[in-house]
């Protein structure tokens, strides 16, 4: 499996977040830590994700995948974000 950080801007809407775990859960994607907190605007929040793809998945699709989610206004990959990273 390969690790990935992604970066969501979401509605601040009842069942946004379930619509966005169903997601993950059907495609197989593990979950490996999220945080939730209010962004800028106050009808948006910020979802951090790490996320383990399976082998053969790409972090390309489960972006265009979240992104047809009507409640996901933005994805970023950020796996390589040195301010992300962590020693280990």
């Amino acid at each position: 499996m390969t690790r990935h950080s992604l970066s969501l801007l979401i509605r601040n809407e009842p069942g946004a977040l379930a619509r966005i775990v169903v997601l993950f859960s059907s495609r197989g994607v593990e979950v490996e830590s999220l945080s939730l907190g209010p962004a800028e605007r106050g009808d948006l929040s910020r979802l951090d994700v790490v996320v383990d793809l399976q082998p053969g998945r790409t972090p390309d699709q489960l972006i265009k995948q979240l992104g047809r989610i009507v409640d996901v206004k933005n994805v970023v990959d950020r796996t390589h974000d040195e301010a992300l990273e962590r020693p280990a």
